[in-house]
């Protein structure tokens, strides 16, 4: 009997593989990968050790994320011993991410079959957003519908990993200017990457831009903010957790964007043991800092010191700043503002 593993995105997907007909091992690829650092030059361990600290640091929970990672390689680092290995992905940048990465070390051996299924769309979900929304019945199709990996996906994964990794983000744009059909949803998803860079008019990212102006319009409650956020990603890529970190920095920086209307610190999970419901409770508001950059009186970027890995480039003090200019589709170069 053939054997096969199966690797697709995280433990959504995962459960869904798990209860279907589909045969085969799992591997779960969990990384948060459109935040935090993936600088240059590193092998898997050593990336998966920054990642381990990074994530465990943004995100404390019980759980060993360092020990995660050396089990999540070790089952990649047998993937020789199966006959045959499916890639279950979707459109969205950190399953675009994953992928690149993944092809990009299965580029240099290819012992066993390697077959992709990526998808954008299913005709059984109105609103597709990930795999994790079928249904185990949905998978055999899916799978029967996979296709080998081609060399020219192999050759532009390993482009775009590299390209990604990169101190310059400019290497992301160059890439983008190729040819990138092999993998159709990489270049949006890229796109959208950049949107995360600091603005060239607001000096926030695109998620901060939308959660304060949610808040604006009146949504304090966090869940409620992640569901409305959610709601404004044509692909997306950023869960609660993910959210609900990006709501602390807006309320913890040098100077706030966002305050808890009462007084007291905005408590999240994970980071803090809070009852959903007390969690839920909290409402959030505007500083006056967060009205004078929302009416374009003040620069997030200058109000607060940034220090932020986008893949391979490190935003920092010392370092260059670069924007997004949504206006003309290109980032731009900035000193860093003065402390």
């Amino acid at each position: 009997m053939t054997k096969r593993l199966n690797i697709t995105n995280g433990d959504g997907a995962a459960g869904v593989i798990r209860s279907s007909a589909v045969e085969g091992d799992i591997l779960p690829w969990q990384d948060l990968m459109f935040e935090g650092p993936f600088p240059a030059g590193l092998d898997l361990e050593a990336t998966s050790q920054q990642r381990a600290a990074y994530l465990a640091a943004a995100y404390p929970t019980d759980r060993d994320v360092a020990a995660e990672f050396q089990e999540r390689d070790r089952l990649f680092g047998d993937a020789g011993r199966y006959d045959e290995i499916v890639l279950w992905f979707e459109h969205d940048l950190l399953d675009q991410l994953q992928l690149l990465q993944i092809l990009d070390l299965f580029a240099g051996n290819r012992s066993a079959s390697l077959d992709l299924i990526c998808i954008d769309d299913h005709p059984d979900v109105d609103e597709f957003r990930g795999l994790g929304q079928l249904l185990p019945r949905h998978l055999p199709a899916l799978l029967d519908a996979r296709t080998p990996v081609t060399e020219k996906q192999f050759a532009l994964a390993q482009a775009g990993w590299a390209a990604f990794r990169a101190p310059d983000p400019r290497e992301v744009e160059t890439f983008l200017n190729g040819e990138t059909s092999a993998l159709p949803f990489l270049a949006p998803a890229l796109a959208r990457h950049f949107e995360e860079f600091p603005s060239a008019d607001t000096g926030l990212s695109r998620t901060d831009r939308q959660l304060l102006d949610l808040v604006a319009a009146g949504r304090g409650d966090p869940l409620t903010l992640f569901l409305d956020n959610m709601a404004q990603e044509t692909c997306l890529f950023m869960g609660d957790w993910s959210t609900f970190r990006r709501l602390a920095v807006l309320c913890e920086g040098a100077t706030p964007l966002l305050r808890n209307r009462s007084g007291g610190p905005f408590r999240y999970p994970p980071r803090d043991r809070i009852d959903i419901d007390v969690f839920r409770l909290q409402r959030l508001a505007l500083t006056k800092a967060g009205h004078e950059v929302l009416d374009g009186a003040a620069d997030a970027a200058d109000l607060n010191p940034i220090d932020l890995w986008l893949g391979g480039v490190h935003l920092c003090d010392g370092a260059p700043l670069w924007r997004w200019d949504a206006e003309s589709g290109r980032l731009m170069q900035t000193a860093s503002p003065t402390p």
